[in-house]
């Protein structure tokens, strides 16, 4: 057996993006122009400004809790969800793939999201894996760095080369994974999901 674990990123991945996606561009701009009495477009632009001044290694930019206190939003998490049209989609064809292996190999999850974001996306869905990490919550670091593909290894007492990860991002999933010495596959949204799944089916099949 080459793997012991096989990782999969969650957002883009597991999961469609469109529930987080219209929490952060759309729900959260419309509440802090409410907020601040001002434009849709201005609070648009004033959080897009303040998200790509952090970047995506900086602990802000996943934060819930901090983004609520920052904005003075007086809600909690469970209230903006509320408002959000788009529901979490949790992907079949990843599903079936899941069912497959559960009774296999160890299942889990490394993504940059925080639990409050996981918690709803998954929903049912974390029956199938055997551990879920999020690199913020858990591990205290923004962004899926080369530090936490190790750490998880360590905690799983695994050396990082008999771990698979799976992702859609190159730098984060596929660039961070593979520094740390992590088998990937990159999970290429330009691609059909069938083509991804085929090529993931062919990879893993003679490799647990």
């Amino acid at each position: 057996m080459k793997y012991k674990i096989i990782s999969f990123d969650m957002q883009e991945t597991l999961t469609d993006s469109s529930f987080s996606d219209e929490f952060w561009m759309e729900t959260l701009p419309y509440l802090y122009s409410k907020s601040k009495s001002i434009s849709l477009d201005e609070s648009k632009a004033i959080l897009k400004e303040k998200f790509s001044k952090y970047g995506k290694y900086d602990y802000r930019y996943y934060s819930v809790k901090y983004w609520i206190e920052e904005l003075d939003l007086k809600m909690d998490f469970s209230d903006i969800v509320k408002m959000i049209k788009n529901k979490p989609l949790f992907y079949k064809d990843v599903k079936e793939l899941l069912k497959s292996l559960k009774d296999k190999v160890k299942l889990i999850i490394i993504s940059t999201t925080t639990y409050e974001f996981i918690d709803c996306e998954l929903g049912e869905h974390k029956q199938y894996f055997d551990k879920i990490y999020s690199s913020l919550d858990d591990f205290d670091i923004a962004g899926k760095t080369k530090e936490v593909y190790e750490k998880v290894a360590k905690e799983n007492n695994v050396l990082p080369s008999e771990i698979l990860h799976i992702g859609d991002s190159k730098e984060m999933d596929v660039e961070n994974a593979d520094k740390a010495g992590c088998d990937v596959f990159f999970f290429n949204n330009s691609r059909s999901r069938d083509e991804n799944i085929k090529e993931l089916k062919k990879l893993i099949k003679n490799s647990i």
